[in-house]
């Protein structure tokens, strides 16, 4: 379990008086010395790098909008346009016949509405008192996580060799108390797209709300198609397909935290939707779990997508996939290497089915890498990014080198298990 570290001696107290601007910046510096160096491509995943300018146009803009909250519309008119425009933005790229959507502070927000929204759906039509979530193994922790807040029972079924999510095995496990089944687009850990239109039709064919988890492909996947590259469909076109969730902060290349959950039926978005009349202020309205959010977020990512537009998202895209080419074929070309299943965009995982990967995991990080360690099948988890052009020679030199030692017995694995936190 992680907790919290302890708390530095002596215990830090309110300064008696304000300390000048140059003061702090040193200081925090000096904390951010032991930070991953991620301009220096040494991180996978976390910050979604795609040049300075993009960085600027977010800072500048959540700069402009810091102060501001989406809680009430009548104060902030300007963010309730920017959200609406975020929302039909992807959801013309994501081909649904209207928009209809929330922003969120992310993908575990985006996920969790889905299934409330997804329980009182099951409450209201069919009267399901004990609602479940079924879903394959490979789907995120947030729906187990949104299931511990909402109480939900979550069923998780296995994978294919594939890594693909069971159909038949989805199917086995829906009963009568099964309110939400959910896919990924693609899975985070292995970055292959579940079968969503398998999956989909047995929810449809249930009365059961069906959630696609697009939070890491929502925005990549559409310009990807749009390069020529075959998909196996994933968002409205599908029938039975009724939420969407999308992050803007991941490869809508936002500031942290925005995200969006987006719906067939307006119905599905009253679902999660909160309303309050017994207090001395009136009615209090929300549709996201927090109430004052950061309306700096929702300016940040707005302004990136207009600054962007399809023609950067496009170049992004294409310039992202030929270096993720790169690093694929250079681990396939090592001896004992491999690339798990067949991940469709820049997300994937690698392992070995004849030496220890997790030391050369472990020669990976004494080399300075910061490495995502995967436990089923044991592997490295990779997330590229333009940011990585420079390092992807060098990182292959050291994959190359720790395989080599790790073949010969050199070292051993010191059983440092996976975690994404």
């Amino acid at each position: 379990m992680t907790t919290t570290p302890p708390l530095t001696s002596p215990v830090p107290a309110l300064p008696d008086t304000g300390r000048p601007p140059a003061e702090l910046w040193a200081e925090m510096e000096a904390a951010a010395r032991g930070d991953v160096d991620w301009r220096a491509g040494r991180l996978q995943g976390y910050v979604y790098a795609v040049g300075d300018d993009v960085l600027e146009v977010a800072a500048e803009a959540f700069r402009r909008f810091l102060h501001t909250s989406p809680l009430s519309p009548r104060v902030f008119p300007s963010l309730q346009r920017f959200a609406a425009d975020l929302v039909g933005m992807v959801s013309g790229l994501l081909h649904a016949d209207q928009p209809i959507g929330t922003v969120t502070t992310g993908g575990t927000e985006s996920n969790m509405l889905a299934v409330l929204s997804a329980r009182e759906r099951g409450r209201a039509e069919r009267g399901i008192t004990a609602p479940e979530i079924v879903l394959p193994r490979s789907g995120h922790p947030s729906f187990n996580k949104a299931a511990h807040f909402l109480g939900l029972t979550v069923v998780r079924v296995p994978t294919g060799a594939d890594l693909q999510g069971d159909v038949a095995a989805l199917r086995a496990a829906v009963t009568d108390n099964t309110v939400l089944l959910v896919g990924s687009a693609p899975s985070y850990t292995h970055g292959v797209i579940d079968p969503i239109p398998g999956m989909a039709a047995i929810a449809a064919e249930r009365g059961i709300s069906f959630h696609v988890d697009g939070c890491v492909g929502g925005l990549f996947l559409p310009f990807l198609e749009k390069l020529g590259h075959p998909l196996t469909p994933w968002d409205f076109r599908v029938p039975g397909v009724s939420t969407i969730s999308a992050d803007l902060h991941k490869h809508g290349y936002a500031a942290k935290g925005a995200s969006l959950l987006l719906h067939r039926d307006p119905q599905l978005q009253r679902y999660h939707t909160f309303e309050f009349n017994g207090w001395p202020n009136g009615r209090y309205y929300t549709q996201t779990v927090g109430g004052t959010r950061a309306g700096g977020a929702i300016a940040a990512a707005w302004a990136v997508m207009q600054y962007l537009g399809e023609s950067g998202y496009l170049r992004i895209t294409e310039h992202t996939m030929k270096l993720t080419r790169a690093f694929q074929e250079g681990i396939a070309a090592i001896p004992g290497l491999e690339v798990w299943g067949a991940p469709v965009m820049s997300k994937f995982g690698y392992g070995s089915r004849v030496l220890d990967i997790t030391a050369v995991a472990d020669l990976l990080e004494q080399r300075g890498w910061y490495v995502g360690r995967q436990q089923d099948p044991p592997g490295i988890n990779m997330h590229v990014l333009p940011v990585h052009e420079p390092v992807v020679d060098h990182y292959l030199r050291d994959l190359r080198e720790a395989a080599a030692r790790v073949s010969r017995g050199e070292v051993k694995s010191q059983g440092k298990a996976a975690s994404y936190t």
